[in-house]
């Protein structure tokens, strides 16, 4: 290995790193997949904002995950607050997941409630 090759050897190995750490979440994703078959859209209710990051996150999550969901924005429907409020929501976002509330972007209670709703509609099936 060459001179030039060593000095840029370390920061080749700190971009891997960074990268892998910030992107983990897809590569648990891809390794672990959600069975959503049995869910539709109406499974999946997210109350968001649109200026909301870790609404953002959910989002592209739910995307990257193949999961469909239905989404009111809390801040353009006057339904979707009174809803929102009703489920005692604190902020955003909300993921209703069957009979599950989750408050925030929470990836290990999303899957676990996708988990347990895909399990019920497997069992009624």
């Amino acid at each position: 290995m060459n001179k030039k090759a060593k000095k840029i050897l370390p920061l080749i190995v700190f971009i891997s790193l960074f990268l892998i750490t910030q992107n983990w979440w897809r590569i648990d994703l891809a390794l672990n997949t959600i069975d959503v078959e049995s869910l539709d859209k109406d499974d999946v209710v997210m109350y968001s904002t649109g200026w909301c990051p870790y609404c953002n996150k959910a989002r592209l999550f739910f995307r990257q995950a193949n999961i469909l969901y239905t989404e009111y924005n809390v801040e353009k429907s006057a339904s979707a607050y009174e809803e929102y409020s009703r489920i005692s929501g604190l902020g955003v976002p909300v993921i209703v997941i069957g009979d599950q509330i989750i408050q925030g972007f929470d990836k290990s209670a999303i899957k676990q409630a996708l988990t347990v709703l895909a399990d019920q509609h497997n069992n009624d099936a």
